[in-house]
């Protein structure tokens, strides 16, 4: 079975699967994943079209970790999508699936791709719909192969009925990674719509990073470096984790310690060896 690779998911550059040299463009900002669309980005009467084009494309990527979004397996051109990628052995190294009904859609794929060969594929499930979010709510496991969770804000707020850009959904953000972090997944954030607005960004970048996601959708390259800088722990944070981290392991006998001017206990350890595996170790 072939082995994961180490993943990296703070910016997914997401762009239609006929989109050429989107892998690199991703590698070009730094982009950690290319996220190839067959849904939204893809209009009805492409789809077949859109999983040639696809075909060509995974016959020479560069060195990029791939996502590749399906339609809802609800749909027609969902299963159609699946059994494209299984049946043309295009293996991406993340599967996305929209508008999920959890665990049923996950576990559908994730069998299917074990019947292949293939449980090494990573499953990101998008919650996009009320009908998602409360399958979410009332999950009792996480699915075998389930290893994200994607929030879609446009998606939402269309089942909603509610204007596609002012409506604060804070709600459904920290309903995602509250669950992401009760079974140990990563969660990641719908894109910034507003492409020449970084004041924007940046806000929807801190009420991400302060509600516990670890990425972000982005659908322009020139939105990469900020995603990437806002999900990397500065170095001044890297220095107060080791600093930390060393003065517990200097006095292992005891729970509470006097670091500079601060009184800390497990909880400032545990978070400060966080921010040391986000950063890779550094």
């Amino acid at each position: 079975m072939t082995a994961q690779r180490p993943l990296q998911t703070r910016s997914w550059l997401c762009a239609s699967a006929f989109t050429s040299h989107l892998a690199d463009k991703a590698l070009a900002v730094a982009a950690d994943v290319a996220h190839f669309d067959l849904e939204d980005a893809v209009p009805a009467d492409r789809k077949a079209a859109a999983r040639a084009a696809l075909c060509m494309r995974f016959g020479a990527l560069p060195d990029v970790t791939t996502a590749i979004r399906v339609n809802s397996l609800s749909t027609a051109e969902g299963v159609k999508d699946l059994l494209f990628l299984l049946e043309h052995e295009i293996t991406p190294d993340l599967l996305v699936l929209p508008k999920v009904v959890l665990p049923n859609d996950v576990d559908l794929a994730a069998a299917l791709l074990a019947e292949r060969g293939l449980a090494h594929v990573r499953i990101f499930a998008i919650i996009e719909t009320v009908a998602s979010l409360w399958s979410l709510r009332t999950m009792a496991r996480a699915p075998t192969g389930l290893s994200g969770l994607i929030f879609g804000a446009a998606d939402f707020r269309a089942d909603l009925g509610v204007p596609p850009s002012v409506t604060d959904l804070r709600f459904v953000q920290q309903d995602i990674a509250l669950a992401a972090r009760r079974f140990g997944l990563a969660a990641i954030d719908s894109p910034c719509f507003q492409l020449d607005d970084p004041e924007r960004l940046a806000h929807e970048l801190d009420d991400a990073r302060a509600l516990g996601f670890a990425g972000k959708i982005a659908i322009h390259p020139r939105q990469v470096a900020a995603i990437n800088q806002r999900f990397t722990p500065s170095p001044e944070a890297i220095d107060d984790a080791r600093r930390l981290v060393a003065a517990c392991d200097r006095d292992p006998g005891h729970a509470i310690l006097r670091v500079d001017d601060e009184m800390v206990g497990p909880p400032f350890v545990k978070y400060a060896r966080g921010v040391l595996d986000r950063a890779g170790g550094r």
